[in-house]
Parts: structure tokens; C-alpha cells; sequence
């Protein structure tokens, strides 16, 4: 009986660090659109020669993967805490100055601390259910998200730089790095094996096609909008339809993660989405756009991550590697790629890029390694 309650009592310690993290987490992931957007306006510079500041996200996830496993020997709860006062730092930096010998070094910090959190999230949350309960805690993340256009709008448009809404995610930070040390359920029972290479691959590829859809409205939903000519306060609040929609999708997403027809209905309304974004002539357009778009991007990664933990001997600390590189490629190369389209077609017409991707991810989704 105590045994229970201890174990009941770690679960959720677990969770409550896992939440903060993803708060402050979800509500920095989705200010790098609007800071994007803000910070070029600031420096008056190119969209595409900024892109970078937003990148540092993926790259840090690249760097998780590499050191992930060793790393994860420390514990995972105390990668989680670390890497929240990482994001402080980072975060804090960002918002003070557009000075890129500032923000720059700032950007690096959370794209880091962000990554670190997204690896250690899968070991604290592995086990039966699995699926679900990542589609929980990214649920939650998508719901912090929701707020970060809407705060940088709203100072945009009382004439205060956005990038100070950054700010916002400090004292949830700060809540998980002052909370005790928690490990995961599984750490204790990983063991040393071979990595299930084809499997692991496979993984890793629908992990790379699902964060790169999402991540391209991510990065570069709020550009669009301010396309439709309207002004970057307003295109920012218009670019939370994506967060809106991203956490109904992942709140609502447990109850159905595991039906055979899960991915295909996702893909379907993600690609419905991309159309309305491409056909849209003004921001309300748009809008209906990116936001049918998150609804099926929104499960996603969940899907995809659960299945991922869920291979057959593969291990915590190597499922959270891979899955770290996975998201790191995707965040580096679709914006990235993107933002290239951009300069030489247009927007607009670039923002067709999620349909391939998400053709390709429904074949492989329906493949056995």
C-alpha cells in the first residue's frame, strides 16, 4: 500500500515537471514565428537572413540526439530542471535587445534548453500508454502556445516590441528547475542493447515528416498572414488560430491515437488546410487556413513519437535520441527550406511544401519495418 502511494506520489511529481516544462516549452516554440517576423522588422532586415534565430531550436535538438544517451544517465528529471534554467537565461536574453551579439547567443540558449526538454520528455513519460500520455503533455504545451502570438500582438499593437512577451514563460521555467528531481519510470529498468536499426529508422522518418508540417506554420504562419497586408500586431494575433487549433487537436487526441485511421483523417485535414492557406487572398482566408491545418498536423507527432518508444527493444535513452535528431532535422530543414522558396517563388506558393510531406508520411505511416 505505501508502495503504491509512493509510486503514485512520483507519477505525479513526474507530470508536474513534465507540465512546466512543456508550458514554457509550447509558449516559446510558438513565439518564434511572431519574433521572427518582429525582430526583422526591428533591424529592418530580410525575413530569410534571420530564419537562423528560430533554427537554433533544431539544432540544439541535433545536439541532443548526439549526447542524448549519455547525457539521460544523469536522469531525466534532472536534464528536464537543467534545461529550464538554460531557457531562462536564453529566453531572457531574446527579449531584452534585437541586438543579434545578444538575442543571437539568447536563441541558441533556448533552441538548447528546448531540445533538452523534448528528449528527456519520452523516458519520463514511457511505459504503457505512452501515446496518450505524450499526447497529454504536448496538449498542454499546444494550450501555452495559444498565448504567445496573442501577447506579442497585443504589445505590437500598443507599440511595445513583441519580443518582450518572451518574458512570459520565465516563471513557469523557473517553477520546474525549483521543483525536486524526479526520474522516470522506465530509467531504472533500461538495458544495454542493440538499436532495432530498421524499425528505429522508420521511426525516425515519420518523426522527421510530422514536425516538419507543423513547423513550417510554426515558423513561418504569422509571414504569411502579414502577406495578406495586414499589420504584424494583428497578423500575430490571427497566427494563435494555429496554437488554437494545435491544442484542441492534442487535448482531444488520447481518445484516439490508437485507431488504425488516426493518421490518415490527420493528413487529410492537414493538406485541406495547406489548400485554404495557398487559395487565401486575405488574412480571414488565411486564417480558416492555418487553423484546419493545425487540427490535423495536431496529433501528429503524438502518433508518431508513441509509436517510436513503443519499438520492441529499443531503449529509452535511444528512443529519446532518435527522436530528438528526428525533430532537429525537421526544424532545421523545413523552414529553412521554406524561407529558400520564399525568396524565389513567393509565400504563398511555397506554403505548399507540407503536402508532400504529408503524402509521404501516410505511405510510410502504413509501412512495417
Amino acid at each position: 500500500m505505501a508502495t503504491d502511494a509512493a509510486v503514485r506520489a512520483t507519477g505525479r511529481d513526474v507530470g508536474r515537471v513534465v507540465a512546466f516544462a512543456q508550458i514554457g516549452l509550447g509558449f516559446l516554440v510558438s513565439s518564434f514565428g511572431p519574433y521572427l517576423a518582429g525582430i526583422a522588422v526591428e533591424l529592418d532586415r530580410p525575413r530569410g537572413e534571420l530564419v537562423w534565430l528560430t533554427m537554433m531550436f533544431g539544432a540544439g535538438l541535433v545536439l541532443a540526439a548526439a549526447i542524448g544517451p549519455a547525457v539521460l544517465r544523469g536522469g531525466a528529471g534532472l536534464v528536464m530542471r537543467a534545461a529550464c534554467a538554460v531557457i531562462t537565461v536564453g529566453a531572457v536574453a531574446m527579449a531584452v535587445t534585437p541586438d543579434l551579439l545578444v538575442a543571437g547567443p539568447g536563441s541558441v540558449l533556448v533552441g538548447v534548453g528546448c531540445a533538452a526538454i523534448a528528449l528527456a520528455t519520452p523516458p519520463l513519460l514511457r511505459g504503457p500508454g505512452a501515446a496518450k500520455r505524450i499526447a497529454v503533455a504536448v496538449g498542454v504545451s499546444s494550450a501555452a502556445g495559444v498565448l504567445a502570438p496573442l501577447a506579442f500582438g497585443a504589445l505590437e499593437t500598443a507599440g511595445v516590441a513583441g519580443r518582450w512577451a518572451i518574458l512570459a514563460a520565465v516563471p513557469v521555467l523557473l517553477a520546474a528547475v525549483v521543483h525536486r528531481t524526479v526520474g522516470g519510470p522506465s530509467e531504472a529498468a533500461d538495458e544495454r542493447g542493440r538499436v532495432p536499426v530498421g524499425p528505429a529508422s522508420l521511426g525516425w522518418l515519420r518523426i522527421v515528416l510530422s514536425v516538419a508540417g507543423e513547423f513550417c506554420f510554426v515558423v513561418w504562419g504569422v509571414a504569411r498572414l502579414v502577406d495578406t497586408g495586414v499589420a504584424l500586431g494583428t497578423a500575430s494575433a490571427l497566427g494563435a488560430s494555429f496554437g488554437i487549433g494545435m491544442a484542441a487537436g492534442r487535448l482531444a487526441g488520447p481518445r484516439f491515437v490508437d485507431r488504425s485511421w488516426a493518421v490518415g483523417a490527420a493528413v487529410g485535414v492537414t493538406i485541406a488546410g495547406t489548400v485554404i492557406v495557398y487559395l487565401g487572398q486575405d488574412p480571414v482566408q488565411v486564417t480558416v487556413g492555418i487553423a484546419v491545418a493545425s487540427l490535423g498536423i495536431a496529433p501528429l507527432y503524438p502518433i508518431m513519437l508513441g509509436s517510436l518508444v513503443s519499438v520492441p527493444g529499443l531503449t529509452s535513452r535511444h528512443s529519446a535520441s532518435i527522436a530528438s535528431l528526428a525533430s532537429g532535422t525537421a526544424i532545421l530543414a523545413a523552414p529553412a527550406a521554406l524561407g529558400w522558396l520564399d525568396g524565389r517563388i513567393g509565400l504563398r506558393e511555397a506554403f505548399l511544401l507540407p503536402i508532400p510531406l504529408m503524402l509521404v508520411l501516410l505511405l510510410l505511416a502504413r509501412r512495417r519495418a
